[in-house]
């Protein structure tokens, strides 16, 4: 079939994104054989900003979309965080004969708050929307015109293409990266008490005050230049939400220590993921892979196979099309698959 997938795919950054979702669904859906047409809506609308600033760039990224549907005549235009496209440009391309279904993904976490006005704006004009949370928090969100429903976050060999588990001469036990500590002070408070009850431990901190971010290419330095990754996302208590940091944690073959709350061990068992309850018992689990490398080898490699097995670019693009034109018979995947509204 042919898709188009709208985004933004931040050609102004010139490649440092390239460990984004967006662009492992593009290669998934190729890889499954379909044609697909990348569209950038971002990027569009700064080219066609005075001095590439403001919004006047806005209303020529939607004619052009449309312009490329009614080029094109996707089956399905899939809309990822394509903030730049109005729900009325949507209708428009929907009322084009073959008319595409439409399918929003939605990669930020619900209890943000800007994010649960994005879904119901998007829910007014799509026909669904995948979310990377699961369970019954997305009831709230379906209508009879609009379903939604979980998706993991990908990962790609072609991307996620460190395999860490075969190395033990790196120079740092545990990787942990955040934006920065602004808006969640708990992660930073998380770091800073794991390197004060493990101090024997060699870290590698990314985010917090005088440690800059790493983005790109360095961000995938930092993470070979490790054995281990904490996962700490920005809550987690919300089930199996996560950034896409475990994609490129687990992808490239770090161990990852994971909060129990956050039910992936319901898919992971312990011979996959490091689960831990509180920080005493990240810090005990800690220095017991300290001292027992082998072990810490063993099992990310175990995750890092599970992880690319399962989750990876060709099968959720293929769950996005079974359920966006309701092929989904029988479960056939290793995650919740309940669609909820419709």
């Amino acid at each position: 079939m042919r898709v188009v997938i709208a985004g933004n795919y931040n050609e102004r950054k010139a490649g440092a994104n390239f460990y984004a979702t967006i662009r492992k669904l593009t290669n998934g859906f190729i890889r499954n054989g379909h044609a697909v047409m990348a569209f950038s809506d971002r990027d569009i609308a700064r080219e066609q900003s005075r001095f590439g600033i403001g919004r006047a760039g806005d209303s020529e990224a939607n004619r052009r979309l449309v312009e490329l549907c009614r080029q094109f005549r996707p089956d399905l235009l899939i809309l990822l965080h394509a903030d730049k496209i109005a729900n009325a440009t949507i209708a428009e391309i929907k009322a084009l004969r073959p008319s595409p279904l439409v399918a929003v993904v939605n990669l930020d976490p619900i209890f943000l708050p800007e994010n649960p006005p994005r879904i119901r704006r998007f829910a007014e004009v799509a026909d669904i929307t995948f979310i990377t949370t699961a369970g019954d928090r997305l009831a709230e969100f379906a209508t009879r015109t609009h379903r939604i429903a979980f998706m993991p976050n990908p990962v790609d060999r072609s991307i996620e293409a460190l395999e860490c588990f075969r190395h033990a001469d790196q120079p740092f036990d545990l990787l942990c990266t955040i934006g920065s500590e602004k808006g969640t002070p708990w992660r930073a408070e998380t770091m800073r008490a794991i390197e004060a009850r493990v101090p024997e431990a060699r870290y590698a901190f990314f985010g917090l005050a005088g440690r800059p971010s790493v983005f790109g290419t360095a961000y995938f330095e930092a993470i070979a230049s490790a054995r281990m990754g904490l996962n700490l996302n920005r809550s987690d208590d919300h089930y199996l939400y996560s950034s896409d940091r475990i994609a490129q944690y687990v992808g490239n073959g770090l161990m990852l220590f994971i909060g129990r709350s956050t039910g992936y061990g319901d898919i992971f068992s312990d011979r996959e993921f490091v689960f831990y309850d509180g920080l005493d018992d990240l810090a005990d689990r800690l220095r017991h892979f300290l001292a027992h490398d082998c072990e810490r080898q063993k099992i990310a490699q175990a995750g890092h196979e599970k992880y690319h097995a399962i989750f990876n670019e060709r099968i959720v693009a293929r769950y996005i099309e079974d359920v966006t034109f309701g092929h989904l018979d029988e479960p056939g995947y290793a995650w919740p698959q309940t669609v909820f509204g419709g």
